[in-house]
């Protein structure tokens, strides 16, 4: 076996003699590392600085590796939990070791799809009463922010599926301090750790104090309320007070139910969210998917309400979901970073901060090896048959190995109820002359919102 390369001998581009790519990993991050990979390969070195190496994965067996045969070398970055914390403390994003594995077997029954199932009904009715309000809009012809509705619209049905409780209204502080709270995190976890500690009382810091204040409040009010019998319902949060642990009995405390709820509201909400209006965006790029995704809904459901006995006969509209998926990863990157030694594509690795390791499913999603004409939308990729000559880690809108994520098929469910419903009744049409571009933040978002004209079917037919 040759001997291992050192970091330095990796492959990548050099980039500015002191700053190397971190610049552009600011500026325009998606191009970054497309054109890193393109040039360079499947393996790439991306310095960061005068000290950091960031070392760029597009290989399904490279990714397997650091994800499943090698998972206990690798670890969810210091800087990344640190940044993350105050929002979602010490939640299945945030945690780690033991404690990851007790909190996720506690959480699995939650996320049975017999369980989901029961949801469905409070998705349709969210996306009903989001229907008649476009509806009964006073001037249709306006374009409507899609991005924002989707939002609106996910917020509510997490809300309701969590706590059996609407926390999407305007009226609600819920929906404020979660967009402040995130905003703020985002915000950290790209300044790369350059933000003002917290004990230093900025405008931002008191807006984040205080949004996660209003969080806090809310969500520990409403774990007290149930505890004291005060409320009922067949809800995430009943499952979750229900569980117990198999070897200690021990069930999950408030602050542990607090910060896993946190960690739902952000997966169950914005990831879902951006990922729908860029379903929308490519549907109305793409005329001739739309109308076959229609045809399937009114086919199968005749104009009637979706339910989740209706989802395995919606497999095309479900394909539509996760092309989009693929093409507009919401989860666009992924990282890692070396806690033992290790030898990747034949570089070795030490345990450090400064070594992480990106899996950026953005580039990988491209990697024309895995995805003949990568840039074409194409539901098909998806059908049963292609999807079985794929690699098994091809293909990572909801991570992969161990820490996939819990909620993959609530998401999945959600997305194909919400579609099958808004086709029936409306047609979503792109502005002419605005442009859409991808925003890199922690979740990959339209930027500026997605302004759409939405048509009832009956008006435009």
């Amino acid at each position: 076996m040759p001997e291992a390369r050192t970091l330095g001998e990796a492959p990548g581009p050099r980039g500015h003699w002191f700053w190397g790519s971190i610049q552009e990993r600011r500026h325009n991050p998606l191009q970054l590392f497309l054109r890193a990979h393109q040039e360079y390969g499947d393996f790439v070195r991306l310095r960061m600085g005068p000290t950091i190496s960031l070392l760029s994965l597009t290989s399904p067996e490279l990714i397997k590796h650091v994800l499943l045969d090698h998972a206990d070398k690798y670890g969810k970055p210091a800087g990344l939990v640190r940044d993350a914390w105050p929002l979602l403390g010490n939640g299945l994003f945030t945690s780690s070791g033991d404690f990851w594995k007790r909190q996720r077997r506690l959480m699995q029954p939650a996320f049975h799809k017999e369980r989901l199932a029961a949801l469905a009904g409070s998705m349709v009715e969210a996306t009903q009463q989001m229907l008649a309000r476009w509806q009964a809009r006073p001037n249709p012809s306006e374009p409507l922010d899609v991005s924002a509705e989707m939002m609106h619209l996910t917020l509510g049905i997490v809300g309701r599926a969590l706590f059996s409780t609407d926390v999407s209204g305007t009226a609600d502080r819920v929906g404020q301090a979660l967009t402040v709270a995130l905003a703020e995190t985002n915000h950290r976890i790209l300044s790369l750790g350059l933000y003002a500690p917290d004990f230093i009382p900025t405008a931002r810091n008191r807006a984040f104090r205080q949004a996660l204040d209003s969080l806090d409040s809310v969500v520990f009010e409403l774990i007290a309320r149930r505890r004291a019998g005060q409320t009922q319902g067949d809800d995430l949060l009943a499952t979750l007070m229900a569980v117990q642990d198999a070897d200690t009995g021990e069930r999950m405390t408030d602050a542990q139910l607090r910060d896993e709820a946190m960690t739902i509201f952000l997966a169950g909400h914005e990831t879902t969210a951006n990922a729908l209006a860029w379903m929308w965006h490519l549907l109305a790029q793409h005329p001739e998917v739309e109308a076959r995704a229609r045809a399937e809904a009114q086919a199968v459901l005749g104009g009637r309400a979706p339910t989740a006995e209706d989802l395995p006969r919606l497999r095309y509209l479900t394909q539509v979901f996760e092309e989009t998926m693929r093409l507009y990863p919401p989860a666009w990157i992924m990282a890692r970073q070396p806690v033992k030694e290790d030898v990747l594509a034949g570089v070795r690795l030490t345990p450090t901060p400064r070594t992480i390791v990106a899996i950026s499913a953005y580039a990988l999603h491209r990697n024309p090896k895995l995805w003949p004409e990568p840039e074409r939308f194409d539901p098909e990729r998806f059908s049963p048959e292609q999807s079985a000559q794929r690699p098994r880690l091809a293909y990572l809108p909801f991570g992969g190995g161990q820490r996939l994520c819990i909620g993959n098929n609530f998401a999945l469910m959600e997305a194909t109820l919400i579609t099958a419903a808004v086709l029936q009744r409306f047609r979503l049409r792109a502005v002419p002359g605005h442009t859409v571009e991808p925003e890199p933040l922690v979740t990959l978002r339209p930027k500026g919102g997605l302004p759409m004209l939405v048509e009832p079917l009956q008006v435009s037919a």
